[in-house]
């Protein structure tokens, strides 16, 4: 990912450190680094900007792993797999990663999906980015095929664009992108994450949902050539393209 060139060479700052270790998030690290928590080399460090690569880090006495390549992962998350730890939900997307990928256990799901819908999922150690990818602040927009069984109101898209009131909520969802792309068939980005927020929307819009996929998250697609199952490394580009600043190149329906 990163080149050994330049600023990369000097390592990594102490709390980008703790979060790709995924022990906090940035914000997180930075406060535990001020009260003193972290030490560098047996020393105390206060300093979340301190650079780092070789020397030996620990938090409140515990070892910090090297943050190594390879830790951040795009997986095409198929239909019938559960984003839990729990042995008793199985088969679960951890289910599909291969022994060998690197600190598998730490993996953090940024962005879960149900049971019954497929596509895009980052996995990663970065406590860091799954608080970038998943805070409702920064309104990251998701896009969704959705297909759907009866008809949806004459007035949905504006319905969609305005905010619903869903059963049970107390506030209106935000303004979403609705597009009719035929019979039983439509795009949504939503750019916030409510439980089941698309079918519980579709419902109120007068139609059930049927099958679910999300092919985008921020300004990443989920690649054409990663197969239902498969899962590769995420890129230093993929991550800029995740992190650019929602509204950059809007929705792209």
């Amino acid at each position: 990912m990163a080149s050994s060139t330049g600023g990369e060479s000097r390592g990594m700052r102490l709390d980008a450190w703790l979060a790709r270790a995924g022990l906090a998030s940035r914000r997180e690290a930075r406060g535990l680094i001020r009260r003193g928590a972290v030490t560098v080399e047996g020393e105390i460090c206060r300093d979340p900007a301190r650079h780092v690569r070789d020397e030996v880090v620990r938090l409140e006495e515990a070892l910090v792993e090297s943050p190594a390549e390879g830790r951040d992962f795009l997986l095409h998350k198929p239909i019938g797999y559960a984003c839990s730890r729990d042995e008793r939900e199985s088969p679960r997307v951890f289910d599909l990663l291969e022994a060998d990928v690197p600190r598998r256990r730490d993996l953090l799901i940024a962005g879960r999906l149900d049971r019954a819908t497929s596509g895009l999922l980052v996995l990663t150690t970065d406590g860091d980015l799954v608080h970038r990818l998943t805070h409702p602040g920064r309104k990251l927009p998701k896009r969704y095929r959705v297909g759907f069984d009866g008809e949806l109101a004459a007035d949905a898209v504006p319905r969609a664009r305005a905010g619903l009131l869903l059963a049970g909520d107390e506030r209106p969802t935000r303004p979403a992108e609705l597009v009719i792309e035929g019979p039983g068939r439509a795009t949504l980005v939503l750019r916030e994450g409510r439980t089941h927020q698309v079918r519980r929307m579709f419902r109120a819009l007068g139609a059930e949902v049927t099958t679910l996929h999300r092919d985008r998250v921020g300004d990443l697609d989920l690649p054409a050539d990663l197969a239902p199952g498969a899962l590769r490394p995420l890129s230093e580009a993929d991550r800029e393209r995740l992190l650019a600043e929602p509204g950059s190149s809007e929705s792209s329906l």
